[in-house]
């Protein structure tokens, strides 16, 4: 009975002890992305172009945002080196959703901005990680 009775407080220590270790180690807070308003200003005029870095900080290259559908959407072209892949954008609200690639099967992805300077941007995804960051010109 006495070996029962320490094995279950040293347990009971251990998630003590755990849960105080888990709460040190805090998520990053999310960061503050744009409203719609801000969002649709950043890309009120004419077509964009925006030099990106994925947030692997290794892969680099230039989007081009191509008003021909409406004032808050249309074609994309990404270029990554020699390579070209063409896509779609569109801002909703406070989303951008961008799509890189062609056919049925291609599914894009929603992402909001938050200004990190002038004409400068980081994407984020609805969980709060980075996916890129956009210096635009």
């Amino acid at each position: 009975m006495k070996k029962l009775l320490m094995i279950t407080t040293a347990f009971a220590a251990m998630l003590a002890l755990s849960a105080c270790a888990s709460q040190e180690a805090k998520a990053p807070a999310k960061p503050k992305t744009m409203d719609a308003a801000a969002l649709s200003k950043a890309f009120a005029k004419g077509s964009k172009v925006c030099a990106f870095t994925l947030a692997d900080g290794k892969t680099k290259g230039e989007d081009f945002f191509y008003k021909n559908t409406s004032a808050t959407s249309g074609d994309l072209d990404r270029n990554i080196g020699a390579k070209t892949i063409q896509g779609s954008w569109k801002i909703l609200g406070p989303g951008f959703w961008m799509k890189l690639g062609t056919g049925k099967k291609v599914k894009g992805k929603w992402m909001n901005l938050a200004k990190t300077g002038k004409k400068s941007y980081d994407a984020y995804d609805g969980s709060g990680k980075k996916i890129m960051s956009m210096k635009c010109k």
